[in-house]
């Protein structure tokens, strides 16, 4: 999941503008991508290599921040195991070219671009709070505190349907819902979050919402399920861990959930 940021003076842009550049001539110098022809490409910045990797595509635009351009892209090793990751191309004047990142990291990132620098984050998760990471011409790319994932305490069950076509960690967004999934799993709430925080998709019901998800590797093991029911405002979870031989639900009472619910929950555990 990626996103824009919205502000006065900023500018977003999303990795999926980034281009794979055979030229281009910026700030007096010639960058350029060249692909090996065998899953290698490299990054040259006046004939020299810069960097290295499986995959390197470049932003078509570049950026003059603090006075120093800088070309921004992203670099990895390709394939579908995990994304290219952001990089910093800085073109000081009088100075020799610089590479910042690849980030560490296997998510998918949006860049804000400030006066001063750039700031690129990953979308909060249930299971895990978004990345932060910061760069300018004086301390380079660092690390910044994470963004814990929160509901919006704007977002109640008015909010339902907004939720059509959403993946189930939108749902958990809606105050209630999330309140009501942390106290009712207790220990068991980071188990579910990290399954229905993965590969995944719901939709409106005729009752409700229905979201499901599981993890990338592991999707017949260990998958999730979220149900929301308007009339009750109603939450149901079930969630499986491989190796486990039954699946887990909440309310641990199926008799307690509604017709469409429990017919979902049959789909998932495969009866």
């Amino acid at each position: 999941m990626r996103r824009q940021f919205i502000g006065a003076g900023v500018a977003a842009l999303l990795w999926g503008t980034a281009v794979s550049a055979e030229d281009l001539t910026v700030g007096g110098h010639l960058v350029s991508v060249q692909d090996d022809g065998m899953g290698g490409a490299a990054l040259l910045v006046d004939g020299e290599v810069l960097h290295e990797n499986g995959v390197i595509y470049l932003d078509e635009a570049q950026q003059t921040l603090a006075g120093v351009t800088v070309v921004t892209g992203v670099a990895g090793p390709g394939g579908n195991a995990c994304g290219a990751a952001p990089i910093v191309l800085a073109l000081p004047e009088g100075a020799a070219p610089a590479l910042y990142g690849p980030i560490d990291s296997c998510r998918s990132f949006a860049m804000q671009v400030q006066p001063e620098g750039l700031v690129f984050s990953t979308e909060p998760l249930p299971s895990e709070p978004g990345e932060v990471w910061a760069w300018n011409p004086t301390t380079g790319l660092t690390e910044a505190s994470p963004e814990e994932f929160s509901a919006d305490p704007g977002l109640g069950w008015d909010a339902l349907p907004s939720l059509a076509k959403a993946h189930p960690a939108e749902a958990m967004k809606l105050a209630p819902v999330l309140t009501a999934l942390q106290a009712g799993l207790g220990a068991d709430y980071p188990v579910f979050a990290e399954r229905i925080s993965d590969l995944g998709s719901g939709d409106l019901t005729t009752e409700g919402y229905l979201g499901q998800a599981c993890l990338k590797y592991t999707c017949d093991g260990d998958w999730a399920m979220l149900y929301l029911e308007t009339a009750s405002e109603g939450v149901f979870a079930a969630w499986h861990v491989s190796g486990e031989s039954e699946a887990r639900f909440w309310p641990a009472d199926t008799a307690l959930w509604p017709a469409e619910a429990t017919a979902a929950l049959r789909g998932a555990v495969g009866e």
